[in-house]
């Protein structure tokens, strides 16, 4: 089970210019990251539109072969690793383009078919995570006396450390110093909103084995006034009240609305900077606050079956909600219902509970 943890992390370097020069050099990275994802993407949209064209013939296409570095003709599916050496190499640790080319070409075959048929668009990168190998993070140490972690990433220094630890990382990193747990491949993602930097570091967990019994169910739903209705047998759980979830979203949102408009009377001063001041208070804070209790409400829904011991989770008429939510723009907007379904399917998998959709 891979299991992704947020990190923030900063550059462990005291030396002001040494660290200016560090920080250059991942926006650098960044944005050669990001134009080379648009550009492979393109291009193998392009190479497979190409095969459909009736009007260029066989002898033309074929002369429209791929000449990799030595000026030999290479594999159609080695063409986009050829792309991204041609355009990133000498610029970037080619552990970065590799990683690129693997995720790029991953995203474009699962929506393939979508894109051939004109019901999805072909995805378009801004602010793109830098990607590599689990095997690039090097020197991964916890310092006892300074109470944080370090490692190097291509040469760059980096340190965190964990605070209140809610999520459990500690433990995880230690294991990941140990050996016992695998570094997947990771990235490296700069929120310019918030002027931080985070590690996405991925994690090989392994199943945590419970004895749960396969005839033990539970019966929940996903409502407008409780987030969760679950029943094991006699026993009724409320998970959430519409108190602190949606109305806490409709607050955030007003107050939103209320600072676009007095953004209107302040003082320009340094321009759009400090018109938009007030603004970037509530930059990512209704996303924030969502995803804190979408995770809440799913971990107490699973220690609930944990509690019970229960094999399975069925989500009664999930499917039929998913449409009526669609053909309500408030209930859309303010409602997370697939948000908190893949919540429940991912912290389930790693107890082996098994999430199943079925009508009432």
């Amino acid at each position: 089970m891979i299991l992704t943890k947020k990190i923030e992390v900063i550059i462990n370097e005291n030396d002001y210019a040494v660290k200016s020069g560090y920080l250059k050099q991942l926006y650098i990275w960044r944005s050669l990251v990001r134009n080379g994802a648009n550009e492979l993407i393109s291009y193998l949209y392009s190479i497979d539109r190409l095969k459909y064209y009736k009007f260029i013939t066989q002898e033309a296409k074929i002369e429209l072969g791929i000449i990799g570095a030595k000026g030999e003709s290479v594999k159609e599916g080695s063409a986009s690793y050829v792309l991204l050496s041609e355009r990133l190499k000498g610029l970037i640790p080619m552990d970065i383009a590799n990683s690129l080319q693997q995720n790029v070409t991953k995203t474009y075959k699962e929506s393939r078919k979508d894109i051939l048929n004109g019901s999805a668009a072909l995805k378009s990168y801004n602010n793109l995570p830098i990607p590599f190998s689990g095997c690039s993070i090097r020197n991964l140490n916890y310092l006892k006396e300074a109470n944080k972690y370090t490692f190097t990433l291509f040469g760059l220094p980096f340190s965190f450390m964990l605070g209140k630890d809610r999520s459990n990382n500690k433990s995880v990193l230690d294991c990941c110093i140990a050996g016992e747990i695998k570094i997947c491949g990771s990235s490296l993602q700069i929120d310019d909103n918030r002027k931080k930097t985070y590690l996405l570091l991925n994690v090989d967990i392994p199943k945590i084995e419970l004895s749960l019994e396969a005839e033990n169910f539970i019966d929940a739903q996903l409502s407008i006034d409780i987030p969760i209705v679950a029943s094991f047998k006699n026993d009724i759980k409320m998970i959430g009240n519409k108190e602190e979830y949606l109305h806490r979203r409709i607050q955030i949102q007003k107050a939103l609305k209320r600072a676009q408009i007095n953004s209107t009377y302040t003082t320009g001063g340094r321009g759009r900077k400090r018109k938009t001041q007030a603004l970037e208070r509530f930059n990512n804070k209704e996303k924030d606050y969502i995803n804190t209790r979408l995770h809440t409400y799913s971990k107490l829904l699973i220690d609930f079956a944990i509690k019970n011991r229960c094999k399975t989770i069925y989500l009664i008429n999930q499917k039929e909600k998913e449409k009526q939510i669609q053909k309500n723009s408030f209930l859309l907007r303010n409602w997370g219902y697939y948000g908190l379904k893949q919540k429940l399917i991912y912290k389930a998998s790693l107890f082996g509970i098994n999430i199943i959709e079925k009508a009432s």
